[in-house]
């Protein structure tokens, strides 16, 4: 099943920053490598796609534009300490991908860009190899995101955005969102079940703290509750696109997307931290990688660096892991930052281990479910 994940969004961001003028292209690289990106530098610079050496650690993820801001916040960084060079490809590191690598014993990845409920579950099948917490600081990452095979890079969330002329006095609730009769207009949701599940469960009552595990069927059937008054969408920029033509009145979407509608519209469209939904991503390794493991620690335990990380939010909007970075922010950036004082606060955190455990199936009956 092939899907646009928050990851390939964040490159796709960071291509129209870099379009815009609003991020240079050395950032832009930088950025990329902070995240994983590096598979798709390969593709957007008409390269082959990467092979790492021992001279060099690359680093994949999901494509476009984000591999080089990515670069510029962790890759161009750690070059200058150590003087090895960070490659970013833009690759897709998907887990079929990482499995089928390590399985051929053709690991052309060194560090990988993915989910953070993937490190458990890839590395309790023996494809991951683990993190040297003698070289990473795990104190540097919020508590229970310092996993045994991989760490956490960077946040993101699924928000309630609105049209702000619906609620001058007020953002909506979950419960809005699903009162079609008091706020007419059509609502999305992502296509692909993560976000939009726990949205549904928030919008039938079900607390923040009560969502895991999950009842699928229950929040299916909140979903189909909307009838034809929602819209799925498969990709970020299809998210944002239904607000800009007026197709939809509210939304939950990744926040990446919620900021820059906000920005755009000067404020026409805005969105709420209340009841978002926080998701960890992460590095893993695959087994088998071609750089040396202690140069490929030393750059896990480099991207935590607090400076680093803020680089990384204020080109593209991805939270920092550190919480000493989120406390560093300027007034600026502590609005879109999803792990900032009160936003984080007012948000339900993902559960790693449900998704670990489920979330194949999950989005398989999702999307049965939402079709049915």
């Amino acid at each position: 099943m092939k899907k646009h994940s928050f990851q390939a969004d964040l490159v796709e961001i960071a291509a129209q920053e870099v379009k815009a003028g609003r991020l240079h292209r050395r950032d832009f690289l930088t950025l990329l490598a902070a995240a994983g990106a590096a598979p798709a530098l390969g593709a957007v610079l008409g390269s082959n796609p990467a092979s790492a050496q021992a001279s060099e650690i690359v680093l994949a993820n999901f494509g476009g534009d984000a591999i080089n801001g990515m670069s510029e916040a962790w890759g161009k960084p750690f070059t200058a300490d150590t003087g090895i060079p960070v490659r970013v490809d833009g690759g897709s590191p998907l887990a079929g991908k990482i499995k089928a690598m390590v399985e051929s014993k053709s690991v052309i990845w060194d560090v990988c860009d993915g989910d953070g409920f993937l490190c458990n579950q890839l590395g309790k099948q023996g494809l991951l190899d683990e993190v040297d917490y003698t070289i990473v600081d795990k104190s540097k990452v919020r508590e229970g995101w310092a996993w045994q095979h991989g760490i956490a890079n960077y946040t993101y969330s699924f928000v309630l955005a609105y049209k702000k002329e619906l609620f001058p006095d007020k953002p909506p609730t979950y419960a809005d969102f699903f009162d079609t009769k008091k706020y007419p207009g059509k609502r999305s949701m992502w296509k692909y079940q993560m976000g939009a599940m726990e949205a549904c469960l928030l919008g039938d009552g079900v607390a923040r703290d009560k969502l895991y595990p999950a009842d699928l069927d229950r929040a299916i059937a909140k979903a189909k509750s909307l009838g034809d008054d929602v819209i799925y969408w498969e990709s970020g920029a299809e998210s944002q696109q239904m607000f800009l033509d007026g197709e939809v009145v509210m939304g939950n979407i990744w926040n990446t997307r919620a900021s820059i509608l906000e920005r755009d519209t000067q404020g026409k469209v805005t969105w709420t931290w209340e009841d978002g939904l926080y998701c960890p991503s992460s590095f893993v390794m695959p087994k088998g990688h071609p750089a040396p493991n202690e140069a490929v620690q030393k750059f896990l335990a480099s991207i935590l660096d607090p400076e680093r990380q803020i680089k990384l939010l204020s080109i593209l909007g991805n939270g920092p892991t550190n919480p000493a970075a989120s406390a560093m922010l300027p007034p600026e950036l502590r609005r879109i930052d999803p792990g900032y004082g009160d936003n984080v606060k007012a948000q339900a955190i993902r559960s790693e281990e449900w998704y670990e455990m489920n979330y194949d199936a999950a989005v398989e009956k999702w999307i049965d479910g939402i079709a049915g």
